[in-house]
Formats: structure tokens, sequence, C-alpha cells
């Protein structure tokens, strides 16, 4: 990436140019949001636009593609005018894991590839009666009879092969359509473990319904800081996703620069961090080649463990 439009200042954090007086773009901006209005990926995603706005001095507009599993709007973005006028959002899920699970209209070089804006975070948590304290309690557990665990999806259920193939656990997935179903499932006891987003089970957590055996996530939640990631508990293992912005491919250079950038630097602003903590994620500002390489070697990863797991299309 030329070094004119992206730098690395003092301690650590990206900067970027004023993009202010940019020729382009000279018209309206539209992000198509893979998720319904309200939820993590959509609020999220609006505070990085909005101070994205103040820096390209265009109005972005935010249009909800629900569907196809997180699919509908990457696969909208790619057939689109490539002018850098029609972004999407994407994350592992679209990208690395469903292509995999779904025939999608788009393959990984469909694209142009932005930056990363927001990475989710993810935990593991049993009934509060549970008889384990700690996950390397539970995973001997799960080497020894099959455990189930509930989850919405990709890719906390990847984590849970991932860790079958690497340790010899016996973990069986229970899907369900969304986070507070699977947080419903463990506190009914239909399932031994649920592995989800601080949204769903903060309200379970923060009542003693629930108790948080470990972050999933390389970093601790902030909620429960006493709480150690599985890397900490000798567990080789962070289920991670970064949620960021694609276009269609063959975006001009300059166009793909210019956005680039901008959106990085929306996403080191204070206001977006308190958003995203709010909303169970944390700012990850990936510059575009990064990103771009984050979802294909993710791809790369993840087929085997689908195909093991039996849920890879054939």
């Amino acid at each position: 990436m030329n070094r004119r439009h992206l730098i690395m200042a003092g301690g650590g954090v990206l900067m970027a140019p004023s993009l202010a007086r940019a020729a382009w773009p000279d018209r309206e901006i539209t992000i198509l949001v893979a998720y319904g209005a309200g939820g993590s990926t959509d609020v999220c995603t609006r505070a990085v636009a909005a101070e994205a706005e103040k820096i390209l001095n265009v109005p972005i507009q935010i249009v909800n593609r629900t569907g196809g599993q997180g699919t509908s709007a990457p696969a909208q973005a790619a057939t689109s005018r490539a002018d850098g006028h029609t972004l999407a959002t994407a994350g592992m899920a679209a990208l690395a894991i469903m292509p995999h699970v779904l025939e999608v209209p788009y393959t990984l070089d469909s694209f142009s590839y932005l930056t990363g804006y927001a990475r989710y975070l993810y935990g593991i948590a049993v009934p509060a009666d549970s008889p384990f304290q700690d996950a390397r309690q539970l995973i001997e557990a799960g080497k020894q009879r099959r455990l189930t665990f509930a989850a919405a999806g990709a890719p906390q259920n990847i984590g849970m092969f991932e860790l079958n193939a690497k340790l010899r656990t016996r973990f069986g997935f229970v899907p369900f359509p969304g986070g507070a179903e699977a947080v419903t499932a463990a506190l009914g006891k239909h399932v031994d473990f649920v592995v989800q987003n601080p949204p769903e089970m903060l309200p379970a957590l923060q009542s003693g319904r629930l108790r948080l055996l470990a972050s999933a996530s390389d970093v601790r939640w902030k909620e429960f800081p006493d709480v150690p990631t599985l890397r900490e508990q000798g567990i080789d293992l962070a289920v991670d996703s970064v949620l960021g912005l694609v276009g269609p491919k063959d975006i001009p250079g300059d166009r793909l620069e210019v956005l680039s950038g901008a959106f990085l630097r929306a996403a080191q602003v204070r206001a977006v961090a308190d958003t995203l903590s709010r909303f169970g994620m944390i700012p990850a500002p990936v510059p575009s080649a990064d990103f771009e390489r984050m979802q294909r070697a993710a791809f790369a990863e993840f087929g085997p463990h689908l195909r093991a797991a039996g849920l890879a299309r054939r």
C-alpha cells in the first residue's frame, strides 16, 4: 500500500491523511448491510459511516439487505457498477464460510476489499449450576463423552469443530436461528453450553443464570475482566471474525484508496469505539490488503473443518 496513504503513527495507531479536499466522491455512497436494522452489525456500521461522511464530505446511505445468512449484501455489491458508490458489509461468515456451505453467486475474487473496522467477541457459557468451573474442565469432559453446544452458526461452530479436531473432544453442534434462541436453549439445559456474542449472553450472565467459562476471543470481555480467554487457560483457540467492507471487483485504485483511507480513519474515532463496546464488538482498523489476506486465509482454513463436520455443500 502506498506509504503516503497509510502510515503507522506513534503508539501503533493507524492514521490516514485528511481526505476532506478529495475531488471524489462527488455524490452519495451506499452501504448494503448484511443484517437487519438495530442489530450489532447495523448499528456499528452506521457509527463508522457517520464518521466517514465527515471525511468524504458526501452522504452515506445505509440499506439493509438481509437473507442468505449474511450473503445477500455482498452478492448484490459484487454485481454493482464498479465506481465505488456501492459497498457492502462482509465478514468471515459471508466470505470465508458460507461459500463452502451455500451456492453463492460470488467468489473471493469477485470483490474489491476495503478496510476492516470491527471485531466480534465470543464467549463460552454454561448454566449457573453446571459442574464445569472453567474451560479446561469442559474440554476434559468433552474428551470423555459427547457434549452439545448451542450457537447461531459460524464462526462459533467452526471454533468448536477445530477443538474436536485438535483435542479429540466430542462437541456436538445444535444450531439455532439466532443468538437469543441459543442462549435460551442453554438456560433450559437443552444443551451443555452456548457459544455466542456478548449482547445475547450478557442479560443471563449478569443475572447469574449463566456463567462465563471463557472469552473465546483473543481479549477478555470488559464486563467480566476476571474471566480469562481460552488461550490464557492453555487452549490454543480464538474464535475470530472481523467485519469490513467490500465492493465490486475493479473499483479504480485511486477511488479504492480514498474509500479505504476514510473508513480506516473513521474506525479509530472514540465515538465509534464506544458504540462498538455497547454491542459486544471492539475496533479493528485493518488496512484493505490485510483484510483481504485474512479472508483468504480463513477460507482455506475453514473448508476442511466444514467438510469434516458434514456441513460443506457437495
